[in-house]
């Protein structure tokens, strides 16, 4: 009798003891960062360094890159600050029936199409120039544009503070326009029509953004013209008359110190490094994250979810990568998580140098959003870029 007492002592034992290790596995179905540490270097044989607490150095450089935005939908016009705007706009295929008319009138019509940096409800303001050189404009970028190809004749000019999908008009000087169609219908005429620039004045105190792709609100020429005592009305308002082309620019003096900065339309990108030295030579990368918070203030951007990517670098001097987009996730509503397992196992084994990664914006050429992130020296280290990585010693 005693020992059968004994016996179901030890089986009650032992059931308890069973269902507690399962009590105990379902309280770390969503284990926090101590919880996996514990849980993957204790119990299966991989490590764990963290940038926080194994002073992981990280350091960033911001860069500067000039793009051709031709394939945009809107053109941008006008000063923010230190930032500036300028478009080249050329109307071609031009009528060829009009050499030897007089133009008694022209008028360049724009639509406002509802996106300003920074300020909504600013003033843009700017003169408008001739330009004496030829320009490929699907190619053409700030770095490659010379300021001394834009003529000193005024042929129009515009201040105000357009909104909504509001049209502007403006005046052009008509020997210019005459010039245009002159040229079309000979092209060994003396005065080229290589298009005209929009030069922002002071002042301007926003920059905003005018519709070039839209059917319906694309920039529109209307020419007044008479040729053999007839008069007649051109109007070009079709995006396939028009070229336009914005070239914006901003010193480094605009970047926030201690702070990653994307911004569109420059472009504005960073480039990401990371010490890995205190890494053993050919491990099992098991997981690589890298965790950046957003700083809201310092951004400009209407979305609540913004769209940046990040790539491998191949050339820190020529800013080349691996041509791989790849996106973090937003955790919340300031945290961006990069899954870097797979750069930094190829890092780790050599099969390319450790340059670090690119972050950019998605959407360079589209607008002029800057989202910007704490950097690995703000004051507060609740802030600064966190990088974890998990790994499996080899043997």
């Amino acid at each position: 009798m005693r020992k059968n007492l004994k016996f179901y002592i030890r089986a009650i034992v032992l059931v308890a003891a069973v269902s507690g290790l399962f009590v105990l596995q379902s309280c770390e179905n969503n284990p926090n960062d101590v919880g996996l540490e514990f849980i993957i270097s204790d119990t299966l044989g991989t490590k764990v360094l963290d940038s926080n607490k194994d002073t992981l150095l990280i350091t960033h450089n911001n860069f500067k890159l000039f793009i051709n935005n031709f394939q945009a939908a809107n053109f941008f016009i006008g000063k923010s600050g230190d930032y500036e705007s300028k478009t080249i706009l050329k109307f071609s295929g031009l009528s060829t029936d009009y050499k030897g008319a007089t133009v008694y009138s022209a008028t360049l019509k724009l639509h406002y199409n509802k996106y300003a940096f920074t300020d909504t409800l600013g003033t843009v303001s700017f003169n408008m120039y001739p330009l004496n050189k030829y320009y490929y404009y699907p190619t053409v970028t700030l770095d490659t544009f010379s300021s001394g190809s834009i003529g000193t004749t005024l042929i129009g000019s515009y201040t105000g503070a357009p909104t909504d999908t509001s049209t502007i008009s403006i005046p052009l000087d008509a020997q210019t326009v005459k010039n245009w169609l002159e040229y079309e219908a000979d092209t060994t005429y003396a005065q080229k029509n290589y298009g005209m620039a929009l030069v922002p004045n002071s002042n301007s105190n926003t920059i905003k953004a005018f519709s070039k792709s839209d059917s319906y609100l694309c920039p529109k020429l209307v020419i007044i013209v008479n040729k053999n005592n007839k008069t007649d009305t051109l109007v070009y308002d079709s995006p396939g008359y028009v070229s336009a082309v914005t070239f914006t620019d901003a010193p480094y003096s605009v970047l926030p110190p201690d702070r990653i900065t994307l911004q569109n339309g420059l472009i504005y990108g960073d480039i990401m490094n990371f010490d890995l030295s205190k890494l053993s030579e050919k491990v099992t990368i098991n997981e690589a994250y890298l965790r950046l918070k957003w700083d809201k203030a310092n951004s400009f951007t209407g979305l609540t979810n913004p769209n940046i990517f990040f790539l491998m670098t191949t050339d820190s001097a020529a800013r080349t990568n691996d041509g791989i987009i790849r996106s973090p996730i937003q955790d919340d509503s300031i945290t961006f998580s990069f899954r870097l397992n797979q750069i930094f196992q190829t890092w780790n084994y050599d099969k390319t140098k450790n340059l670090g990664i690119q972050l950019r914006n998605l959407g360079d050429f589209t607008n002029l959003d800057k989202l910007v992130f704490y950097g690995p020296s703000v004051q507060d280290t609740s802030k600064r870029p966190k990088l974890v990585i998990r790994y499996t010693p080899r043997g």
